[in-house]
């Protein structure tokens, strides 16, 4: 884990990273977008399924897709929508907690989500107080990771180089522009990914944080 440890800059995505799929939220929000999208375009929910699978993997996120192509939708209102989920099964994160905090990097958030949706999670788990900075979809003007416009704005914005950081995420494809970009990556919470191109892997995020802080404390030179 050495590789890692010569990094300053840890950035984290948000969804089913930062915390287990199973707690069920993406899946409100794709429902949700699928919804409003049937609603507001006049779709079939097959139609609706069909057209926001296709811009997620186009762009990156549904979101994206509607700004570029269907201007009488209002993209504030979609996202206000589509995040307004139940997060009762969302647990706090104690554990993950003490790991994030115990890490000396500067650890950032770096989320495809809505900034007030970003909060409300953070919060929900119990480690808001544990990163430095949100950079949200907004700041991108949607046009979300894996866009490399993403990386570059978020790097001008908390003021590193690819060379500077590590990245975590659920999503091969933000990763794989991650490493074009020169940063470290580690891919959380895909157990059903026998092959991708990250540098790491871990179905814990704490688990995989906790041996990191441990191969720090054994060389303290690396911290």
């Amino acid at each position: 884990m050495k590789p890692l440890l010569e990094r300053n800059i840890f950035l984290f995505d948000l969804d089913n990273t930062l915390y287990h799929p199973d707690a069920g939220i993406l899946d409100q929000v794709g429902a949700r977008m699928k919804h409003y999208v049937a609603d507001k375009l006049a779709l079939s929910p097959e139609q609706a399924t069909e057209l926001c699978f296709g811009y997620y993997h186009r762009y990156g996120g549904t979101l994206r897709g509607l700004q570029q192509h269907h201007p009488e939708v209002d993209i504030d209102d979609f996202s206000v929508y589509a995040h307004d989920v139940d997060t009762s099964r969302l647990p706090a994160q104690a554990a993950l907690a003490k790991e994030l905090m115990a890490l000396p990097q500067k650890r950032y958030i770096f989320t495809n989500a809505a900034r007030p949706y970003a909060q409300r999670l953070l919060k929900k788990m119990e480690i808001d107080h544990c990163f430095h900075g949100i950079f949200s979809v907004e700041e991108t003007d949607f046009r979300m990771k894996p866009d490399p416009f993403a990386y570059s704005r978020i790097g001008e914005k908390f003021g590193f180089s690819g060379d500077q950081a590590v990245m975590f995420d659920d999503q091969p494809a933000n990763l794989d522009t991650a490493r074009y970009a020169g940063i470290r990556t580690v891919l959380v919470n895909r157990p059903d990914l026998r092959q991708h191109n990250a540098c790491y892997a871990t179905s814990s995020l704490t688990h995989f944080l906790r041996k990191l802080n441990q191969a720090r404390q054994a060389s303290p030179q690396t911290a």
